[in-house]
């Protein structure tokens, strides 16, 4: 059995498909029925899936009824409303602006020192009393000296 509106596979494949499975090493004259299975299998476990949901949104909606009754639901969901942008909403504002606050130190102040680049400077080897961060030139040597060779200026 095939999906609906699809061709089945060996009618796909050049020739029927039954030389060039087999050239392949594999048979499509059973694949017809383990995929009817698994079809009917999915159809299953997706009206399981929607019979769940039904349930768990009907209980959402019977909690909702009860934490706001229907004549008071505008005034509560109001008072919810002012809450949420006066002290929720600023306060999620203020803590994003610090992490960022934060992850920028880090970056700049702390993350350097880790990496071995944290400011100490040396006489650039072969540039005649240029100066270049002494981490640069301990993380990659060799990168140094090709760009030197090349020609390239000094821009760590």
């Amino acid at each position: 059995m095939a999906f609906p509106g699809t061709t089945p596979a060996r009618k796909l494949l050049p020739g029927g498909g039954s030389a060039t499975a087999r050239a392949l090493g594999f048979d499509l004259s059973g694949a017809g029925d383990f995929f009817s299975g698994l079809w009917q299998l999915i159809k299953a476990k997706a009206a399981e899936l929607v019979s769940y949901l039904t349930a768990l949104f009907s209980a959402l909606a019977k909690k909702v009824d009860d934490l706001f009754p229907p004549d008071t639901r505008s005034e509560a969901l109001g008072r919810w409303l002012r809450v949420a942008v006066t002290v929720v909403l600023p306060a999620a504002l203020g803590a994003l602006v610090l992490l960022c606050l934060a992850r920028c130190c880090w970056r700049c102040c702390c993350g350097r020192r880790a990496r071995g680049g944290g400011g100490r400077y040396m006489a650039a080897p072969g540039r005649h009393g240029a100066r270049m961060l002494r981490g640069v030139f301990e993380d990659n040597p060799r990168l140094y000296f090709r760009d030197l060779r090349a020609g390239k200026p000094l821009v760590y």
